[in-house]
C-alpha cells in the first residue's frame, strides 16, 4: 500500500478544470436539419454556409477534429467567421483566468485574432464586429502564426459578466493576402484544444456545470433553423439564466491508481475499499459542496475505448463513495478524459501506469 499512500500525499497537484465544453471539438453535433455530424457540440459558428468543422486526424493538433475560421475572402469584402460557446460556470469578479488554445494559419493574421467575452451570445449581436473590441488579442503575446500548431496563452481578470465566449478576426478592414485561398475563395485560420481555466488552484468547475452542459448540447439548430433563431433573438435576446459560480475551496483529493481496478476493467478490487473507506472517514465531517471524480487512461487502445473505460472507472468510484455517504444530496460529477491529460510520459511502462488513474476531488462551501 506504500504506492497508494504516496499518491494520497500528492493531493495538491490537481490540474485546473476547463470552463468551456468540448474544447477539443471531438464530440460531434448531429444537426437537426440534416441529421449528420456537421458541427462540434457546444460550439456554433456565425457562418451558416461555409465549412468550419474538420475531421482530419493528421491535420488536428490532437484527436480527429478541429475548427477553421474565415478571416477573409478573395472577392467579397469583410467576410469573417466567429466561433461561439457558453461558459459552464460564472467567473468570479476580480479573479484571474487563463485562456489557452492551439492555432495555425498560412497567413499573417496575428494582429487581429482575438477572444471576446459577453453577457449574451455573440450570435445575437446586432452590431458589426467592426464595432467590437476583443478583450484579448494573440498579438498581446507577440506570437506569429505559421502552418504548424502554436500554443497561445492569454491571461485576463474577470468582470463577473462573462457568460459567452467568441473567437475570430476582429480586423476592421480587409486583409491583403499574398497567397492562394485555403478553401474555395476563403482564407482560414485553425484552432484546436481550447481551454479556459482559473489561475487560483483552489478555484474549480461548479457543481452545475454538467446540467448546463446538457442544455448547451441540446441546442442542435444549425443552418436554416439557426438563421431563424438568430433573426428572432437579434430583436429580443433571450434571458440568460446565470450559471453557477465556480467552486472555490478544494479541501481534499484522492488519487486512485490503476492497480486498484481489475485489469482493463472498471471494477474496483477489494483492496480499494479500504482506501476509499479511510477517505470517506476523513471527509464525512466536512461541509461538502461538491464531489468531482475524473478518470484517466494511458494512450494504449482506441480513443473511444479509453473514453468509456475512464468514465466507467470514475462512475464506479462515485457509486462507492455515495453508498458510504447517504447524507450527501448533490449529484457527484463524473468525467472521463481518456488519455488527454497525462501526468507522465506514455512512452514507457512506468509513465503509462501513472497515467492510468482516477482522481477524486472534494470541494467545501465557502
Amino acid at each position: 500500500m506504500m504506492l497508494v499512500l504516496v499518491l494520497i500525499a500528492a493531493k495538491n497537484s490537481v490540474s485546473a478544470q476547463n470552463l468551456v465544453a468540448n474544447g477539443g471539438f471531438e464530440q460531434e453535433n448531429i444537426c437537426t436539419e440534416y441529421t449528420k455530424n456537421c458541427a462540434p457540440e457546444a460550439w456554433i459558428a456565425t457562418s451558416l454556409t461555409s465549412n468550419y468543422y474538420f475531421d482530419d486526424a493528421p491535420s488536428a493538433h490532437e484527436g480527429r477534429h478541429f475548427a477553421g475560421l474565415i478571416a477573409g475572402h478573395l472577392r467579397s469584402p469583410l467576410i469573417r467567421t466567429f466561433l461561439c460557446s457558453r461558459l459552464l460556470c460564472a467567473l468570479r469578479k476580480g479573479n484571474r483566468y487563463t485562456i489557452e488554445f492551439f492555432i495555425r494559419s498560412r497567413h499573417p493574421l496575428q494582429d487581429s485574432i482575438g477572444v471576446y467575452f459577453s453577457s449574451n451570445s455573440f450570435m445575437y449581436e446586432r452590431r458589426s464586429f467592426r464595432q467590437m473590441s476583443p478583450l484579448l488579442l494573440i498579438s498581446d503575446v507577440n506570437s506569429k502564426l505559421s502552418k504548424e500548431w502554436k500554443k497561445i496563452s492569454l491571461n485576463f481578470t474577470s468582470t463577473g459578466e462573462e457568460n459567452f465566449i467568441a473567437i475570430g478576426s476582429f480586423k476592421k478592414t480587409d486583409y491583403l493576402f499574398n497567397a492562394l485561398p485555403d478553401d474555395g475563395w476563403h482564407y482560414y485560420f485553425f484552432i484546436d484544444d481550447l481551454r479556459v481555466t482559473p489561475q487560483d488552484p483552489n478555484e474549480a468547475i461548479c457543481s452545475g456545470a454538467d446540467s448546463l452542459k446538457a442544455i448547451i448540447y441540446n441546442e442542435d439548430e444549425r443552418h436554416t433553423l439557426l438563421e431563424k433563431k438568430r433573426y428572432l433573438y437579434s430583436r429580443t435576446p433571450p434571458q440568460i439564466r446565470k450559471a453557477s459560480s465556480t467552486l472555490y475551496r478544494k479541501v481534499d483529493t484522492l488519487i486512485i491508481p490503476d492497480i486498484l481496478f481489475a485489469s482493463g476493467s472498471y471494477t474496483l478490487v477489494p483492496e480499494s475499499h479500504n482506501l476509499l473507506d479511510k477517505f470517506y472517514s476523513r471527509i464525512k465531517i466536512l461541509s461538502i459542496d461538491s464531489l468531482v471524480v475524473e478518470g484517466h487512461t494511458d494512450s494504449i487502445g482506441t480513443l473511444g475505448y479509453n473514453e468509456k473505460l475512464s468514465l466507467n472507472r470514475a462512475r464506479s468510484v462515485a457509486q462507492y463513495i455515495v453508498s458510504k455517504f447517504p447524507v450527501y444530496s448533490n449529484p457527484v460529477s463524473t468525467r472521463g478524459f481518456a488519455n488527454r491529460r497525462p501526468v507522465a510520459t506514455n512512452a514507457n511502462t512506468t509513465g503509462r501506469q501513472k497515467n492510468r488513474r482516477v482522481e477524486l476531488y472534494v470541494f467545501s462551501k465557502e
